[in-house]
Formats: C-alpha cells, structure tokens, sequence
C-alpha cells in the first residue's frame, strides 16, 4: 500500500475510534477482550512502535500487519510501547518467546476471530479459547489411530490439525480441560520416519516443530508413528508425543468445512 493511502486510511480509522461508538471504552469493548498473561498470550509480530491508546495501537496494527493482527500488547503505564501479536493462544511451556513476559506491566488485548460453522444440534459443539473459536466433537470412546480417523469420517470430519501455535493451544486444552486423557490428533509419520504429516497433508513446519514436543520426544520407542497429547501420565502442557498407533485413546474430531473456512 502507497504511503499516502496508508495514512489516510489510518485517519479513517482514528475517525472511526473516536466518533462511531461514542468512546474509547465501548469501542474497546466491542472490538478487543483484555487478558492476562496467566490466561492468553501471543507471539510478537514485526517491531513495537509508540501509539498514544490501545484503541490506536490495534487500529495501527490491522493497517500495517492486516494478514496476521490479531492481538497487541500494550503498556498503559507508559502508553507508548504498542506491539502487534498474532492470534492469541493460552500459555505453553514449551513457547519460550511469547509474551507478555512473566511480571511485565504489559497488557494484551485480542482480538476474537470469526466462528466456523458448526451443527451444534449434532455431534458438534464450539470451544473458545482466547477468542478462537473451533468446532468440534469430542470422543467418549477409547480407540485406536486408525478407528479415530475412521469415526470422525462418519461425521465428515477428520482428526483435529493442529498446525498452528493458536490450534496447537485449543487442542491442548480442549483435550486436556475437557477429556483429561490421552488424545489423537491428525500427525503421523507413518508414511517416512521422521517426517510428519498431518491428515490434511500438510508436513509439520520447521517453526512448530520447535515448540510441539514433550521433552525427548518423539523418540520412536517401539515404532511410535501416531502423535497424541499425553495427559494421564505426563500431566504438563509441554507438547506431544509419538506413540504406537495400536493404542487405545480418545480423540477430537473437527468438520471439514469449518476447517476450511479458516
């Protein structure tokens, strides 16, 4: 975008924050959800600049990060360190540069991103987690890789994919709050070892594959092809883990189409 265009788009916006809905404090509202490091946080995207209210700094953020604004940090304190985040996610240990760091001042602020479609009247219900919103069914039954891959293809669906630190987090806790047992989820390396795919056929990223594993993990004990989250004797939000496909588990199933709508 020209440079001329950029600010006079973000002079609409500015319009837009101080005359539409009356005040900062019902735009802030309508617009962002504040939350506390304990409960959401964010990878920092690009570099922090000085904005004069968080309403400024997350109209600035969508003009010039529109593909991946979907939080910021603010300091209120000093009201001048605005930082653009990407979508927010509840914490992980094994997500080392997220933030707001431990003791800041810094706030962050998300903002919520649409809901799929979702036949609630079904097998399906939504879940939410520091305003990403999933559709998904979730198993009563223990079964193994191939059974859960087949179940959820019953309901046109497929195994939950993972393949984002936001989606990584909803499957973590949703598995973990909700199941509280051991889940599959949709990555195997069945068909190479050490390289894995998730059911959509997407191969598993250089940068998440820095941050999903338990520690030592995957290490392939017993040709380990199908990846799981491991609640019930590793009780710790450090990631996954890869395990023979025979094992009985539950598992999380999300349709096809709301996947799609991502």
């Amino acid at each position: 975008m020209h440079r001329r265009t950029k600010a006079a788009v973000l002079k609409l916006l500015l319009l837009l924050e101080l005359h539409v809905l009356g005040t900062r404090g019902e735009l802030r509202e309508a617009f962002l959800t504040q939350a506390t490091g304990q409960a959401c946080q964010t990878v920092q995207v690009g570099e922090p600049w000085t904005s004069s209210s968080p309403i400024k700094c997350y109209l600035e953020c969508m003009l010039f990060y529109p593909d991946t604004c979907q939080s910021i940090i603010y300091n209120s304190y000093t009201q001048n360190n605005c930082r653009s985040g990407s979508v927010a996610f509840r914490p992980m240990v094994m997500v080392i540069t997220s933030i707001p760091e431990t003791d800041s001042t810094d706030d962050i602020l998300y903002a919520r991103q649409p809901i799929p479609p979702c036949d609630t009247s079904g097998n399906f219900a939504l879940y939410e987690i520091c305003g990403t919103t999933v559709c998904l069914h979730l198993s009563s039954s223990l079964v193994n890789y191939t059974q859960a891959k087949a179940n959820c293809a019953q309901m046109n669906s497929r195994l939950f994919i993972a393949n984002s630190m936001v989606r990584l987090s909803v499957f973590w806790h949703v598995s973990r709050d909700y199941l509280n047992y051991n889940t599959w989820l949709g990555l195997t390396d069945i068909s190479q070892e050490d390289t894995f795919v998730w059911d959509n056929g997407d191969l598993l990223s250089d940068e998440m594959d820095q941050y999903v594993w338990h520690t030592n993990q995957p290490n392939n004990d017993g040709d380990e092809d199908c990846m799981e989250a491991r609640h019930s004797e590793v009780p710790s939000p450090r990631g996954i883990n890869d395990d023979n496909c025979y094992q009985l588990k539950k598992y999380i199933c999300e349709p096809y189409d709301a996947y799609d709508a991502k």
